[in-house]
């Protein structure tokens, strides 16, 4: 499993839209020196973190992660800072994050009630 950490740069709210750039949280290089992806908002699940991160990883940052080198430590500036359980995108601009990437063997489920 590869470890992804993303960074928005730019929030467009009017479009619902963003600038993001995606790195291996073990890369040799900062992600700031990474290139940025614009990303469509309405085409992510945004119901909370989890589901956002494994949405915009999914479709946008994992194809350019599996790019980079996976044998190098993590450099100071690509550790990861906590995410609140109040999620809202404009809280994450300029934080590095890391997202919660599910394979197919292991995902969320999309339900709005569970009765036990």
């Amino acid at each position: 499993m590869r470890r992804v950490i993303f960074k928005i740069v730019d929030y467009f709210p009017d479009e619902n839209s963003a600038t993001i750039k995606f790195c291996n949280i073990k890369s040799n290089v900062p992600i700031d020196s990474c290139m940025g992806v614009a990303v469509d908002l309405s085409k992510l699940d945004m119901r909370n973190f989890d589901f956002f991160s494994n949405s915009l990883i999914k479709k946008h940052g994992l194809s350019r992660v599996e790019k980079q080198e996976d044998a190098s430590g993590i450099i100071r500036e690509n550790i990861p800072e906590a995410v609140d359980d109040k999620f809202e995108v404009r809280d994450l601009i300029g934080k590095v994050v890391e997202g919660k990437y599910y394979n197919r063997t292991r995902y969320p489920l999309k339900m709005r009630r569970i009765e036990l």
